[in-house]
């Protein structure tokens, strides 16, 4: 690396994306924000904390979608499952206290729900595009999972032309991707432009994000040991 640091894109969406840019610029660094979506709340109503068993959520973008005057103190004290600490973090600053975070991804978070056995309804607020793991594994068994859109990430239609032309000049040191989805939004505005993402250093917080990319075509990725921004930031030392 050299002494300015990396040339790097952050394609993480607001707020979150403002935080790594400011991480890395304390690295010395030199980020750029790219959110390849932004973030539109949707209409929830939350269910009475007497209907439910548990709160399940899979991102912070989920707790940050929940409007705070909905949720009672009923809803704080039942147990609250998170798919890792970023996500058990944002749940507390929301005032969830009976926090189960399974430190990883959602196979995780699917042995975790299992291995506490609590059976009855779980309140999934959750984004209205994902894939339905947590509701296809859990289906004709006691455990309800009531997905709830509560959010939708609008992908951009497309990079901002300095980055166009940063990229096809060869001047981006890496791109940190934080979901598969955003794997594929990006490869397919490279693709718009006629970029070549085969040499581009990726840095991944997973590793079926890794696996979208390199299905893109994609060549040079690095995946965190583990699914948090610590360890991804480790990655570029």
């Amino acid at each position: 690396m050299s002494e300015a640091g990396k040339s790097l894109l952050v394609t993480r969406p607001f707020p979150g994306g403002q935080k790594t840019v400011a991480g890395l610029m304390a690295m010395g660094h030199r980020p750029m924000a790219v959110p390849l979506f932004s973030k539109r709340i949707l209409p929830l109503d939350m269910p009475s904390p007497f209907q439910i068993t548990a709160t399940i959520f899979t991102s912070a973008n989920s707790v940050r979608a929940l409007s705070r005057d909905e949720i009672e103190i009923g809803h704080q004290l039942l147990p609250c499952f998170t798919v890792g600490d970023t996500t058990a973090q944002a749940a507390t600053h929301a005032g969830f206290t009976n926090l189960l975070s399974a430190k990883g991804d959602v196979k995780e978070l699917i042995a975790l729900i299992e291995k506490m056995e609590l059976t009855g309804n779980y309140f999934y607020p959750c984004a209205i595009d994902r894939k339905p793991d947590l509701e296809d594994h859990f289906r004709g068994t006691g455990v309800n999972i009531q997905a709830n859109p509560a959010y939708e990430m609008i992908p951009i239609k497309d990079l901002p032309p300095p980055v166009v032309t940063q990229l096809k000049q060869g001047e981006i040191d890496g791109v940190l991707i934080y979901s598969a989805r955003a794997a594929t939004q990006f490869a397919n505005l490279c693709a718009k432009h006629n970029i070549e993402i085969g040499d581009l250093p990726f840095y991944c917080l997973s590793p079926s994000i890794w696996a979208t990319l390199e299905a893109e075509g994609a060549k040079n990725g690095f995946v965190a040991k583990a699914p948090n921004e610590n360890t991804l930031f480790e990655l570029l030392d």
